[in-house]
């Protein structure tokens, strides 16, 4: 099964839920307004939902590594976020869905020591699990740029 993300006026919208009601495999997944104001917001979301779709992202903590490196300066286009409830409710804001609760991503945030990219975690993971929590931050910056960089050439 493929996920197909469309862009259409308010207009057209109406048209293709009406439209899916009479395709018994399809599923029309999320509605929203698009977020017009900050193209960011759109990289983001795009990002993340690469993220989710290749299995990078695992466990709700996974996302604690991103909101670290984006605190940590990792990102020119960000300059990261208060708190844990604050990149929550930035994402929800931005139409991503399953996202992990402030305790989780808190007691992730603190695992964490040094700075980018030299971390060191204090549950003192094996060095497997160690790089692949790196390596989500370093696939998120990709997909992250690799959306901006689709969005200015198009």
């Amino acid at each position: 099964m493929k996920e197909i993300t469309l862009r259409v006026t308010d207009e057209m919208a109406v048209i293709i839920e009406q439209l899916v009601e009479h395709m018994p495999d399809v599923e029309v997944m999320d509605t929203g307004e698009c977020p017009d104001d900050d193209p960011r917001d759109i990289w983001f979301k795009q990002a993340i939902m690469e993220l989710k779709n290749d299995k990078v992202i695992r466990r709700p903590r996974d996302y604690a590594w991103i909101m670290a490196a984006l605190d940590q300066d990792m990102m020119a286009d960000y300059e990261g976020f208060m708190s844990p409830q604050a990149f929550i409710e930035y994402m929800a804001t931005i139409g991503l869905t399953m996202l992990p609760d402030r305790t989780t991503l808190f007691r992730a945030y603190n695992l964490i020591d040094g700075e980018y990219p030299n971390w060191t975690f204090d549950d003192e993971p094996d060095e497997q699990e160690a790089r692949r929590r790196m390596n989500v931050v370093v696939r998120f910056k990709s997909a992250y740029y690799r959306a901006k960089r689709a969005k200015c050439n198009s």
